[in-house]
């Protein structure tokens, strides 16, 4: 197939990635969903240039598109959504070098350009872009790999989903810079490779999918956390038949009330009893003993018992603010996990309680 079809099978098929992401998951997917619209947009510019340039493949060389320097700076922020940093204003300086770029385009492609040295330092940049590309790779799969969590399908298949790109990206210079393959194969290679990219992104979506419906809801919470709270159980019936002296437990649950009061503790989403324990310095056994028995719950149902308190505490301060940044982070893992918690707690799921914020909040406004 010559490339102009590769270009308009990939973009097609961009778009058709897209339409299957659906809407009320893209909150956590927009910088993913922003990665196929920015890919669809490159190769409808080299689609553009390579039927104005008669079907050579030259005219793409001598005009790149900028698109492309935004793919990198997406990933990264995809990666830290995903890892639940904050991006605030200074995530935008990602973008500078593709606004730059992006006006060097119009002025070369479109104006035309006289001064050859403007030309040459414009098709430096894109000289530079596969270790730009690289490196924006490496830096957000380090992050991942970093900070993994083995629970996470998703970060799991986005870390194969890095891994996959940054052996495609190495393996096309490799073969580019040696001359081991003709340009053109090469180049029809790579643009085919997008379709196992965009497969990657719709597994992605499915995996989200399946962790925020609530028909899942209660295999996300057995395959999370039930069996922490079965052993949990277990132990407790041990307990049962060992001795704590009543002093010894009622100050390992004032310390252990302490830490999640002042400290805040619960806000770590994959805090566990050993982390608990080893703070307080006792054994696990004895913590969650002292928990059964002075505290008469488990140790997971107290930790989820603070992170609704503090939800609700947030969500009556701030009602507009979106429901799913607000859980986590008051150390909630999961959407399902979350939300049987809070209607424990409640009686009621948290978008009607956030409604009734505010409507309380609008009547206080008219009055």
């Amino acid at each position: 197939m010559e490339i102009s079809g590769a270009f308009l099978a990939v973009i097609l098929e961009a778009i058709l990635s897209l339409f299957l992401i659906r809407k009320e998951n893209s909150d956590k997917n927009i910088f993913l969903i922003l990665y196929i619209a920015t890919v669809t947009l490159d190769f409808i510019c080299e689609y553009f240039i390579f039927n104005v340039g008669n079907n050579n493949t030259f005219l793409i060389d001598q005009y790149p598109s900028s698109f492309r320097l935004l793919k990198g700076p997406l990933l990264f922020l995809a990666g830290r959504y995903l890892l639940q940093y904050k991006n605030t204003w200074k995530q935008f300086l990602h973008f500078i070098l593709f606004f730059v770029v992006f006006i060097c385009n119009i002025i070369v492609l479109f104006i035309g350009s006289e001064s050859q040295s403007f030309h040459q330092f414009y098709l430096w940049i894109f000289k530079i872009y596969p270790f730009y590309w690289i490196g924006y790779l490496l830096v957000t799969l380090t992050q991942q790999i970093r900070n993994r969590n083995r629970d996470n399908k998703f970060q799991k298949v986005f870390i194969q989903f890095l891994c996959f790109v940054l052996v495609l990206i190495i393996a096309y210079m490799v073969c580019g810079y040696g001359g081991l393959i003709d340009g053109n194969l090469l180049r029809l290679i790579y643009t085919f490779s997008f379709f196992v990219q965009f497969a990657f992104l719709i597994r992605l979506n499915q995996i989200d999918n399946k962790q925020s419906s609530p028909i899942n809801n209660i295999e996300n919470i057995i395959i999370t956390e039930s069996e922490e709270i079965v052993v949990d159980e277990k132990k407790n019936m041990k307990y049962k038949t060992s001795l704590l002296s009543p002093d010894y437990i009622t100050n390992t649950n004032n310390r252990l009330i302490e830490l999640l009061k002042d400290k805040k503790i619960y806000t770590k989403e994959d805090l566990s009893l050993d982390d608990v324990s080893i703070m307080i310095h006792i054994s696990k056994n004895h913590l969650s003993q002292c928990i059964s028995e002075g505290l008469h719950t488990t140790f997971y149902d107290l930790i989820n018992k603070y992170r609704i308190e503090a939800f609700i505490e947030q969500i009556n301060q701030n009602p507009e603010l979106h429901i799913s940044e607000l859980y986590f982070q008051c150390g909630f893992r999961s959407k399902a996990t979350f939300y049987k918690y809070f209607k424990q707690e409640t009686g009621i799921n948290p978008n009607d309680y956030r409604k009734r914020i505010l409507k309380e909040k609008e009547i206080q406004q008219l009055n």
